[in-house]
């Protein structure tokens, strides 16, 4: 038998093997967003009449307040909450389109918006004029943005119409084409707010599947919705938001189900 440490009186026969610890693998991130803070003033504090007759008190209104979120590579994101509780103007502040006025956001990828629908075109320009020079908008070359421009009228089903000035579309229309000029850039991130509640079923289905295979890619999707339905087939995880603040994050299923007791119990 081994003789015991002098210092410790131990035999080395008494010591535990320890198991090796596999190392924890770094992940990585898409979007990184920490504390952001977004504040407006009511219309009634900007003008003090009003606000004595409304019986306004002229106090600032948070509209994102601390909000935290973390998006691994390759994964889809659903933001879930009530008209005005903060979902677009988090994904303004993820977009860049508008800057909070406390936190840090980090983003690693390019990025594709569909933050509001027909934002950007031209109405008195036709749907293929549009197509260019959104194509062109992002970065890409005129040949790029050439080669894209049929694929694109293709998907969004509009080659009978690509010649007509945009403002005689039907929103519908309109939804299509911004849908489809977003993701033909093969985005990394692809944030996208409400837009797929505008067209007909089988648009729904072909966009759902464009989707999906952006995240195959390890893209990413950070999506705003009213349709439960679509944080169920494409989202792994959901945050949900109220007044500005996180109220809870996690499995679709859970989040989802949280959120309906929440709004049934009427909670203002």
């Amino acid at each position: 038998m081994s003789q015991p440490d002098i210092e410790t009186g131990i035999t080395p026969e008494a010591v535990e093997p320890v198991e090796p610890v596999e190392p924890v693998e770094p992940v990585d991130y898409a979007i990184e967003a920490e504390g952001i803070r977004v504040t407006y003033r009511p219309i009634t504090a900007k003008i003090p009449l009003l606000g004595k007759v409304m019986g306004g008190k002229g106090t600032v209104v948070n509209a994102l307040d601390g909000v935290s979120i973390s998006v691994p590579v390759g994964t889809s994101i659903g933001v879930l909450g009530r008209n005005g509780a903060g979902k677009s103007t988090l994904l303004r502040v993820i977009a860049g389109t508008l800057k909070p006025d406390a936190g840090v956001v980090r983003i690693r990828g390019r990025i594709s918006t569909l933050l509001s629908l027909g934002s950007g075109f031209n109405g008195d320009l036709t749907g293929r004029r549009n197509v260019w020079l959104g194509c062109l908008a992002t970065g890409l070359s005129r040949d790029e943005t050439e080669a894209l421009v049929d694929p694109i009228l293709e998907f969004s089903e509009l080659q009978e119409a690509a010649d007509r000035p945009l403002n005689t579309y039907s929103s519908g229309m309109v939804a299509r084409l911004a849908f489809a000029i977003g993701t033909s850039m093969q985005p990394d991130i692809l944030l996208i707010d409400e837009i797929l509640a505008v067209g007909d079923e089988s648009f729904r289905d072909k966009s759902r599947d464009a989707m999906k295979s952006l995240v195959e890619r390890a893209g990413n999707l950070v999506i705003a919705s009213h349709r439960l339905k679509v944080f169920r087939e494409l989202c792994q995880e959901v945050v949900w938001i109220d007044r500005g603040k996180v109220m809870d994050a996690g499995e679709p299923r859970y989040v989802i189900k949280e959120y309906r007791k929440f709004i049934k119990a009427g909670i203002v």
